[in-house]
């Protein structure tokens, strides 16, 4: 599938959308999306035309506002940053609607390794002034894509890094593979399996990706685990970067992203617009079962993917 020369929207990412919308409308037999004359409150931000969220709302018809005057059915803490101030204006709404990811205000290494590794169990840290052999140094912050494989013990620890084990997760000579982990309310609808060069596997440049359902890549128990996971993270929407060791067989969580950018770079056209239909169809279909709360959400249990 190509964008049409004669594309009339004015731009690739609305025709994209526009084909969504209409595979959206079929596969539903829907007459209307279900967030038609609707608003939603982003807040403090508004999304940028990369965040996937945005493309969800656009496709299940809302609008979007972050103008806190406005009139919305809920809102959503939305800011691309690693920690977020908790935000007082949306602390109030939350006593009257549904806030997501209200509390999930810190999304840096160090603390997704402290959660990862009270659900797990195990973790990957290392200190890299004591460690023998190969450890991975990098941004302490999200989004840093600055990873390298350093010789430890070394002389110094850089301040705003953190030192992880080196995790085999190569599939040949010259290729690695990640796992990137949608969830809606710790429900999995599906996962991108991305293919990397090993040379570049810090970045975020794929050689292939495809769609898979969550129980060909994970048991029953480490979707029951993820899923505690996004609880203790209070993360009611987001991605996940999910590493699996080809020595240990264990799965490690190393990355969380609450404003994520999608669907994944390197899927066809094709893919990415049956993405996008079950990234909306994962929205719609468990937030009726989000009650706004203070307290942590209990997991939801995993869909097929359809």
């Amino acid at each position: 599938m190509r964008v049409p020369k004669d594309n009339p929207y004015g731009s690739q990412w609305r025709w994209f959308l526009n084909e969504v919308i209409k595979h959206e409308l079929a596969a539903f037999n829907l007459k209307d999306r279900p967030g038609k004359n609707k608003k939603v409150l982003l807040y403090p931000e508004y999304p940028g035309t990369r965040a996937v969220l945005r493309k969800i709302l656009i496709v299940l018809g809302y609008e979007i506002t972050s103008d806190l005057n406005d009139t919305y059915a809920f809102a959503i803490n939305w800011e691309d940053t690693t920690y977020r101030r908790p935000s007082p204006e949306l602390l109030a709404l939350s006593r009257k609607m549904p806030v997501l990811n209200l509390h999930c205000n810190d999304i840096s290494k160090e603390y997704v390794e402290k959660v990862f590794r009270s659900v797990f169990g195990y973790g990957t840290f290392v200190d890299p002034l004591t460690h023998q052999g190969k450890c991975v140094r990098k941004g302490n912050a999200n989004a840093t894509h600055d990873g390298s494989v350093i010789q430890c013990p070394a002389a110094t620890v850089d301040e705003g890094f953190i030192y992880q084990i080196v995790i085999n997760n190569q599939i040949d000579a010259t290729q690695v593979e990640d796992i990137r982990v949608p969830v809606f309310w710790g429900n999995v609808p599906f996962v991108y399996v991305k293919n990397r060069p090993l040379d570049a596997r810090f970045l975020s440049k794929n050689n292939q990706v495809v769609m898979r359902e969550p129980t060909a890549l994970f048991s029953r128990e480490e979707i029951a685990k993820i899923g505690e996971f996004c609880n203790q993270m209070q993360l009611d929407y987001g991605e996940l970067d999910v590493l699996r060791c080809r020595d240990t067989k264990q799965i490690y969580i190393v990355d969380v992203n609450n404003t994520p950018g999608g669907p994944a770079n390197g899927l066809t056209w094709p893919d990415q617009i049956r993405a996008m239909h079950k990234l909306a169809k994962g929205f719609a279909g468990n937030f009726p079962a989000f009650n706004p709360r203070q307290d942590q959400p209990k997991a939801m249990p995993v869909s097929p993917l359809a």
